[in-house]
């Protein structure tokens, strides 16, 4: 006859129940987290700091003035030659970013909400844009076409944050400041960390 086995459990059947139940306890709090999270709003967030602070760095090496203008759904870089501002379009880096409808810009300039930027007409056909466009008379600006913030040659950043949120309504904070540059802020419990 073999010996009998209690009923209850011993130390070590105790020990792997508990850490299969830990475990699953670890997956279901990171993945309540995660549901959180906006993944097309945290991409553009990420890229969009990511661009800005290479277009600063850019225009110290360079000694260019750089600009990003901001849309509701997208974003542009811009270049300043000492009398005008152009969009960069031929530029396999700072392309005009569409961000889609799942991803929406806010801009706050000195603490305030500022104008955002028209969409352009069309974005597969820049001529067409420019075309459609009322004549400027010298002396004229189309403020339209002006990029909100400005990326400075001197190194300088004017204070700047640029809300991304998605349809979950997460909201990724990029915000551009002289002495942090330009940093991610997360939407959760450690917004008030940032990523540079």
């Amino acid at each position: 006859m073999s010996p009998q086995r209690s009923k209850g459990f011993t130390l070590l059947e105790l020990l792997v129940v508990m850490v299969i139940i830990a475990v699953i306890a670890s997956v279901a709090v990171i993945s309540t987290g995660a549901l959180g999270r906006d993944p097309p709003a945290q991409k553009a967030a990420h890229e969009l700091a990511d661009l800005a602070g290479l277009a600063s760095e850019q225009a110290v090496m360079q000694g260019r003035v750089y600009g990003l203008r901001i849309e509701a759904h997208g974003y542009s870089f811009y270049t300043y030659d000492g009398r005008k501002w152009s969009p960069l379009q031929a530029d396999n880096l700072f392309y005009r970013r569409d961000l889609g409808d799942d991803v929406t810009l806010t801009l706050h300039m000195d603490g305030t909400t500022s104008a955002l930027a028209p969409p352009p007409a069309t974005v597969q056909e820049p001529a067409a844009a420019t075309s459609a466009t009322p004549a400027v008379h010298e002396g004229d600006t189309d403020q339209t076409e002006l990029p909100q913030v400005l990326l400075l040659s001197s190194g300088e950043l004017l204070p700047f944050e640029i809300e991304v949120a998605g349809v979950s309504g997460a909201a990724y904070t990029v915000k551009g400041s002289l002495t942090d540059g330009i940093t991610v802020m997360e939407p959760s419990a450690d917004a008030g960390k940032a990523r540079p």
